[in-house]
């Protein structure tokens, strides 16, 4: 007896997913929980499971489609034979195990130890990659060590593997040595040749170009972002803490606990905020242009700005004013684990009412953050550097770093900007007061 199977329901307010990659083929035999194929929607990359055994008759959707809620994505045969009803529609909730969402690692975090490899492929790899790369190199049989990363930071992408494998993609001799680009008779070096560019070949009036469509996340988060810069009157406010008595500080509380959780800089951060907001609540609000007024919010929902190969998510420590300095150190090692073991769900990425992005970790001094609409305000750290200040009239060397502060100019104005801003630093740099609130 055919049966067919839906896109679930995969979180309220989602309505549609695009389809990454299917994971089956038509006249497959599949088994119950046995994941059927790879959508985006929202920040989170969502692996679907078949709810029941059978062999797969028709998969009725294809990599870079569309689909919404409900619609028939594969119908199965129950191994019995007969043809599958065409032109039919069942929504019935899928029975079996929930949607695993997975977001790639951000860049600088280890990824995730992937799943044991199958015969043929490599058990380790210096390659930097997402786990959903590696485990599709395993299922194209392709050593990841041999493949040329086209994404940030020369990271391997699907697309990179797959090219590879269709005998479309350039070697690599080693990731820590690699061969050095050819010389000329006149003993200069040749340039070394471009990566493969992704898209479909085309051509305007100029010239050969590529057109590629826009994945799932990166839609939501154009329309995000459009939606924040043309409806809020941007205004950043810059300005920079001396970490050097923190960092000493977050050094010795690390040796003294063994690092357990180990406290960052970033940790202090988010303290600091939350206790900033109890005396400047005007930032953890929203502002509602149609009802004409300001929702101030009685809970900290902190969202962490991370980067992945997809895009932008921001994942949300709930009630972080109610944590201490090891709490929000366990809460950030949590969205960690999460980010390297692809764990992410989608209500990991709501509520949000105030939001903390690291340019410096990517070795930014300073940006002009875009709010993360409906909050009204957004704080980038930067890179905190070694520089000579004076101090006490005496030449010292301190650690410095930048902060800015993008606020909605409607809900408040540029002193109190400053004002929250320096209530920060205070914190930042005599970490004393910590002990005090």
């Amino acid at each position: 007896m055919p049966r067919e199977f839906v896109l679930p329901d995969l979180g309220e307010g989602i309505h549609e997913a695009q389809i990454v990659r299917v994971m089956i083929k038509p006249g497959e035999r599949v088994a119950e929980d046995q994941y059927l194929m790879e959508v985006e929607t929202d920040k989170a990359a969502v692996e679907i499971p078949s709810p029941f055994g059978g062999i797969a008759h028709t998969v009725h959707v294809q990599e870079g489609q569309t689909v919404n809620v409900g619609d028939v994505i594969v119908t199965f045969d129950d191994g019995e034979g007969g043809a599958a009803p065409e032109g039919r529609s069942r929504a019935a909730k899928p029975a079996g195990p929930a949607p695993r969402a997975s977001v790639p690692a951000a860049k600088g975090e280890e990824t995730a130890a992937a799943p044991p490899p199958q015969p043929g492929a490599k058990a380790k790899t210096s390659a930097a990659a997402a786990p959903a790369v590696r485990k599709r190199a395993r299922e194209l049989n392709v050593d990841l060590d041999r493949v040329m990363g086209s994404g940030p930071g020369g990271r391997v992408t699907k697309e990179d593997i797959e090219r590879h494998a269709s005998g479309g993609g350039a070697d690599v001799v080693t990731r820590t040595e690699q061969a050095p680009p050819p010389s000329r008779r006149d003993g200069t070096m040749a340039a070394p040749q471009a990566a493969a560019l992704p898209g479909v070949p085309d051509t305007d009036k100029w010239g050969a170009i590529r057109r590629v469509p826009l994945s799932q996340i990166r839609k939501t988060i154009a329309t995000q972002m459009s939606r924040s810069a043309f409806t809020i009157p941007h205004v950043t406010h810059g300005d920079e803490a001396d970490v050097t008595e923190l960092d000493r500080m977050r050094r010795s509380l690390n040796d003294a606990t063994g690092g357990e959780p180990k406290l960052t800089a970033m940790s202090f951060l988010i303290r600091a905020i939350c206790l900033a907001i109890r005396k400047y609540p005007i930032f953890n609000a929203s502002f509602d242009a149609e009802g004409g007024q300001i929702i101030y919010k009685n809970y900290v929902n902190m969202g962490i700005a991370v980067d992945t190969e997809r895009g932008l998510i921001v994942p949300v420590i709930r009630d972080a004013d109610k944590l201490g300095l090891r709490g929000i150190g366990m809460a950030l090692r949590t969205i960690a684990d999460k980010v390297r073991t692809n764990q992410f769900t989608i209500e990991d990425l709501r509520g949000g009412s105030f939001t903390v992005t690291n340019v410096g970790a990517l070795g930014g001094t300073f940006s002009t953050p875009i709010i993360n609409y409906p909050e009204v305000a957004i704080l980038g750290l930067g890179r905190a550097r070694k520089m000579a200040v004076v101090r006490e009239g005496q030449l010292a060397e301190s650690s410095m770093m930048p902060i800015s502060l993008s606020f909605d100019h409607r809900a408040t104005d540029g002193a109190n900007a400053a004002r929250f801003t320096r209530e920060i630093i205070g914190y930042l740099e005599t970490p004393a007061k910590f002990l005090l609130d």
